[in-house]
């Protein structure tokens, strides 16, 4: 069975007197261009879920007018994968490298040097010793994946059988139902 793993980082953002708000302005627009479909996170099939989240203003308690603000900003890194850390931090320098330098290259302490082994290295010194897990995801990427291929199946197959009435719909369900309730027994006839 392959080892599940939580990794939690907070990587201080350089802070710049003449630029205060420009590399935090460059990381956001790095994580929001890539956010969507251009994900380097699709790549490493380990990932379960990945967040990074820019953390920049305190929210203080109601009532508080004490003006108390951040002085260094963050980037708060959260990955629940399915495997060990170092081989899907390895897996997303390889996918991307530009996007790793463009995000961790602009916090503090990340090395000048280029390489996987330099960004595990900076990703190893700003983890949790305790890092916060998410809820949820009991199983493995491969059975995630098979659960969002038999939802599909059955999406498919609602659409296949719009229309019909009560009786039809109720007898082609039972016809079609050990599909879905037993996705991996074959059907008779289906060998």
């Amino acid at each position: 069975m392959t080892a599940h793993s939580f990794l939690t980082a907070l990587s201080p953002i350089e802070y710049r007197h003449d630029d205060p708000d420009g590399r935090l302005a460059d990381i956001r627009e790095v994580i929001l261009r890539h956010e969507q479909d251009d994900s380097p996170f699709q790549n490493c099939p380990m990932a379960h879920m990945v967040r990074l989240q820019l953390i920049d203003q305190l929210t203080p308690p109601m009532g508080d007018v004490s003006g108390k603000q951040l002085k260094t900003k963050y980037l708060f890194f959260v990955a629940d994968i399915d495997g060990r850390v170092d081989d899907f931090l390895d897996c997303l320098y390889r996918t991307d490298a530009d996007f790793v330098q463009a995000v961790w290259g602009r916090c503090l302490g990340y090395p000048a040097y280029k390489g996987a082994v330099f960004f595990r290295r900076y990703i190893s010194r700003c983890m949790f010793t305790d890092p916060l897990g998410y809820a949820g995801f009991p199983a493995s990427v491969g059975e995630m994946l098979k659960a969002l291929a038999n939802k599909q199946a059955l999406a498919d197959w609602i659409g296949q059988h719009q229309g019909l009435s009560d009786a039809e719909l109720q007898k082609a369900w039972r016809r079609d139902r050990d599909r879905f309730i037993h996705p991996d027994v074959p059907a008779p006839g289906n060998f």
